[in-house]
C-alpha cells in the first residue's frame, strides 16, 4: 500500500494483484464493536473503475454507492449493519481510499453518478452484462432494485448497453391465468433510469421458475431420470401442458413489453438447468433446492416412452420386423418398444435411433419456443440459449438450433465458455460454424467465473467469429484486479469483428459421437477436442457437421480434416466423396480408429480413396497416431502450405513465425487477429517480415 494525494487529500492506494485469481484488499479491524446499529462509511476519490465488495458480505439493499465510475469526485460507499459489524472486514475493488468511518446515525446515500461511457462503439452490437436484479420472492422487489442501483452505473460506464435479468414464469402468473408484471415493470424502470437497455431471459420450464400453483398441481410433470427413476422439477418436454403454459407466457410477455424501446432483445429459456436448450444436467429444482440431477438421460417417464415408441413406429413404417432386424431385438410389437440407456443397445443402429430421437425431441421443443417468441415479438432480437458442449445426454444439436433460429431471423447464444481459449474454441466452434453457414446471429456467454484471461479469450472469440452479442457476468470484470483495465484497453475491438476467412473444416461426425462417449462426452478429456486443440495452434478452421454437409456446406472449404470419429451415415460419406472428386482435399489418420466407414461397416469409399481413385481431388493419409496430436497438427500445417487454391490470407498466416500459444484468425475485413494465450510476452514475425510483441493474455488486431 502507498499514500498519494488526490483532490488535495491523502489517499491510500493498493497495487493490483499480479495473480489472476487473487486480489489486493484493505483489511479493517474493529477492536471494540458495539451492539447498536451502525453504518460503515468508506470515503474515496472516485478514480478508476470497480465494484467495492466486503467480506463478510451484505445484501444489496444494505449498500449504497459501491460502484467506482471514474467521476473524479470525492464520494462515499455506505454499508448498513443491523447490529455490530464483524470484527474483521476485507474490502476489495476499492482504490484511492481517503477515510474509514463507523457511525451510529444513517449517513446520506451517495449513489454512483451516471457518467459518459469509457468506450465508444461504431458498429452495432449487443454488449450485455449480468446485474443483481433478482429477488428470492416477487414481493422482495426492493432487493432487486437495490442491486441494479448499485451496479448499473458501472455497467454503463464500462461501455455495456444492456443488462440481463431472468423473467421467471412463477413471478408473473402467480395465480393460474392471471398475469401480474409489476415486479418486472419495476425492474425495467430502474434499468431505464440508469440509461441501459434490457435483454431478459424468459424462463418457464426450469424447476426454480415454476409458479407454486403448478408445482402443487397434477399438471406438474417433471423429467424422470431413465437410469434411477427419480423425477426432476424441470418440466418434461414430453407433456402437453408445458406447451400450453409456455406459449401463453411468451405471448403475454410480448403483449406487455413488445413495444418498449428499451427492450434490446430476449433470450429463450425453454428447458435445462438455467433455461438452456438442453436436458437437466446439474441445476437446482423448485425453490432452488438441490435434488437428483446429473448429466444423463431424462426419458424415464411414460410420456417420454410413448413419444419414443411413436417415433420408432414412424421410423420403421410400422414394421416391427424391420426394427428387430436393425436392433437385433425380438419385440412382438411396437408396444414392447421403450426407452433404454444407450450403452445397453445391442447394435449401432439401435443406439443411433435412440440418440437421434432424444436430441431431436429437444431440438423440436426449442424450435417451438422460437416460433412462439417470433409470433409474440415480430421485430425483436431473439437468441436461443445453446448450452452444453455437444454430448448426446445434454441433448443440444447446434446445427439444428442454428438452422431453426436462422429461419426466424434470430440467433444462438452459447452458454459454456471458460477461462481457457483453446477450450472455448473446441466447444463453441460447432455452433459458430453452423450459425455462420445457416445465417443465425451469434453470441457468447461464460459458464461462470472468468479472470482477465477469460475476458480477453472470449473477446477474441467474438471478434474472430463475427459475433453480434457478447455477455459477461459482471463479476468476470470486477472480481479480479486485471480484467477491467484489459476490457477498457481492448473492448472496442468489437468494432473490428468480422467473419473469419476459413479454408479448412474438421469433420464433426454426429454419428460417431452418438455411438461412442470418447469423442466429446467428457469435456476436458475427450478425443475429438484433444485433437482440435492441437490443430487450432496451427490453423483457424470450422467444424462441418453431418447436417451441414448434407445441406451443402463443403462447397465453402478447400480442405476437410478427420480429427476423431471415422464412422458416419452413408449419405454423408457419399457427399464427402463427391466433394473430393470435385477437387477437395481430404486428410485422415487410420490410427487408432480405422478408415472412414459407414454405420453398416461399408468401407468401399475409403478403399477407393486409398487406391488413388479420388477424381479431381486428393486424399492424404497421416500414418502416425492421432495422440499425441501435435504431430498430426504439424503434418496438416505443412500440407496446407503446399495446397493450391488456399486463400492468400490463410497462407500468409500459416507462414508466420510464432509460438504455439499465439492463435490467429484472418478476417474478411482484411484484418489479422492474434491472441497471446500465455503468461509471457510473445514475439510474432509476420509473413511480411514485420515483428510484433503481444503482452500476456492479450489480443492484437493488425
Amino acid at each position: 500500500m502507498r499514500v498519494e494525494r488526490a483532490g488535495g487529500a491523502f489517499t491510500a492506494r493498493l497495487s493490483p494483484s499480479t495473480d489472476y485469481y487473487t486480489r489486493s484488499a484493505y483489511h479493517i479491524v474493529i477492536e471494540r464493536p458495539t451492539a447498536v446499529k451502525q453504518w460503515l462509511v468508506l470515503e474515496f476519490a472516485d478514480r478508476g473503475y470497480g465494484l467495492i465488495t466486503l467480506t463478510p458480505g451484505l445484501p444489496q439493499i444494505k449498500q449504497w454507492g459501491v460502484a467506482r465510475v471514474n467521476s473524479g469526485k470525492a464520494r462515499s460507499a455506505v454499508f448498513a449493519y443491523d447490529g455490530a459489524p464483524p470484527g474483521r472486514i476485507r474490502v476489495e475493488g476499492l482504490d484511492w481510499l481517503r477515510a474509514i468511518r463507523l457511525v451510529d446515525t444513517q449517513p446520506p446515500a451517495d449513489e454512483a453518478p451516471l457518467v459518459k461511457p469509457a468506450l465508444k462503439f461504431s458498429m452495432p452490437s449487443e454488449r450485455v452484462s449480468s446485474v443483481s436484479g433478482d429477488a428470492t420472492t416477487p414481493d422482495r422487489v426492493q432487493d432487486a432494485l437495490a442491486g441494479i442501483r448499485n451496479e448499473a452505473p458501472l455497467i454503463r460506464a464500462l461501455g455495456f448497453n444492456a443488462v440481463e435479468t431472468y423473467v421467471r414464469w412463477g413471478y408473473v402468473e402467480r395465480r393460474r391465468g392471471v398475469y401480474d408484471w409489476s415486479f418486472y415493470d419495476a425492474i425495467l424502470g430502474e434499468i431505464e433510469r440508469n440509461g441501459l437497455e434490457w435483454f431478459p431471459m424468459l424462463l418457464a420450464g426450469s424447476g426454480y421458475a415454476l409458479p407454486a400453483w403448478l408445482h402443487d398441481s397434477k399438471d406438474n410433470y417433471g423429467f424422470k431420470c431413465l437410469e434411477h427413476g427419480v423425477v426432476h422439477d424441470t418440466q418434461s418436454i414430453f407433456q402437453p401442458f408445458q406447451a400450453e403454459y409456455a406459449s401463453r407466457f411468451i405471448a403475454e410477455f410480448g403483449k406487455h413489453y413488445g413495444n418498449r424501446k428499451s427492450l434490446l432483445g430476449i433470450r429463450l429459456g425453454p428447458s435445462g438447468d438455467y433455461g438452456e436448450a438442453q436436458y437437466p444436467a446439474r441445476g437446482p429444482g423448485y425453490g432452488f433446492r438441490r435434488g437428483h440431477t446429473h448429466i444423463g438421460y431424462w426419458a424415464g417417464d411414460e410420456l417420454a416412452r410413448a413419444a419414443f415408441r411413436s417415433a420408432m413406429k414412424k421410423e420403421y413404417s410400422g414394421d416391427i420386423g424391420k426394427l428387430n432386424a436393425a436392433w437385433g431385438s425380438h419385440h412382438a410389437s411396437f408396444e414392447d418398444v421403450t426407452t433404454f440407456l444407450p450403452e445397453t443397445a445391442l447394435t449401432p443402429r439401435q443406439r443411433i435411433d435412440f440418440a437421434n430421437w432424444y436430441m431431436g425431441a429437444m431440438s423440436e421443443w426449442c424450435e417451438r419456443w422460437a416460433n412462439w417468441a417470433r409470433a409474440a415479438l415480430p421485430h425483436t432480437q431473439i437468441h436461443q440459449s445453446s448450452g452444453g458442449w455437444g454430448p448426446v445426454p445434454i441433448g443440444t444439436d447446434y446445427s439444428y438450433q442454428a438452422r431453426s433460429m436462422a429461419r426466424i431471423h434470430g440467433g444462438i447464444r452459447l452458454t459454456n465458455e471458460s477461462d481457457d481459449f483453446p477450450d472455448n474454441f473446441t466447444i463453441t466452434r460447432m455452433a459458430s460454424s453452423a450459425a455462420r453457414f445457416y445465417g443465425a446471429a451469434l453470441g457468447y456467454e461464460p459458464g461462470g467465473f472468468g479472470s482477465k484471461r477469460g475476458v480477453m479469450a472470449r473477446l477474441f472469440n467474438a471478434v474472430t467469429t463475427g459475433a453480434v452479442h457478447l455477455f459477461y457476468y459482471l463479476g468476470n470484470l470486477t472480481a479480479n484486479d486485471q480484467a477491467i483495465d484489459a476490457w477498457l484497453k481492448y473492448g472496442n475491438l468489437l468494432d473490428a469483428r468480422a467473419k473469419p476467412v476459413i479454408d479448412v473444416a474438421a469433420f464433426y461426425s454426429d454419428t460417431a459421437l452418438k455411438l461412442d462417449d470418447e469423442l466429446v462426452r467428457y469435456r476436458w478429456a475427450s478425443t475429438f477436442f484433444t485433437v482440435a486443440r492441437a490443430m487450432r495452434e496451427q490453423v483457424d478452421f470450422d467444424y462441418a457437421s453431418e447436417q451441414m454437409i448434407l445441406d451443402g456446406a463443403l462447397s465453402r472449404y478447400k480442405v476437410l480434416l478427420f480429427l476423431w470419429g471415422s464412422v458416419t451415415e452413408r449419405p454423408v460419406l457419399e457427399r464427402i466423396d463427391q466433394w473430393v472428386r470435385a477437387g477437395g482435399t481430404l486428410v485422415f489418420a487410420p490410427r487408432p480408429r480405422g478408415n472412414p466407414i459407414t454405420v453398416e461397416g461399408d468401407s468401399s469409399i475409403s478403399t477407393r480413396w486409398l487406391a488413388g481413385d479420388t477424381g479431381k481431388g486428393r486424399v492424404v493419409v497421416f500414418h502416425g497416431d492421432l495422440i499425441p496430436s501435435r504431430f498430426y497438427a504439424a503434418f496438416v500445417r505443412d500440407l496446407l502450405l503446399k495446397t493450391p487454391g488456399l486463400d492468400a490470407r490463410t497462407l500468409a498466416a500459416l507462414g508466420m513465425d510464432k509460438p504455439d500459444t499465439v492463435y490467429w484468425s484472418a478476417l474478411e475485413n482484411g484484418k489479422l487477429a492474434l491472441l497471446n494465450f500465455d503468461s509471457h510476452p510473445a514475439r510474432v514475425r509476420l509473413a511480411t517480415g514485420k515483428t510484433l510483441t503481444i503482452p500476456p493474455y492479450e489480443p492484437l488486431v493488425e
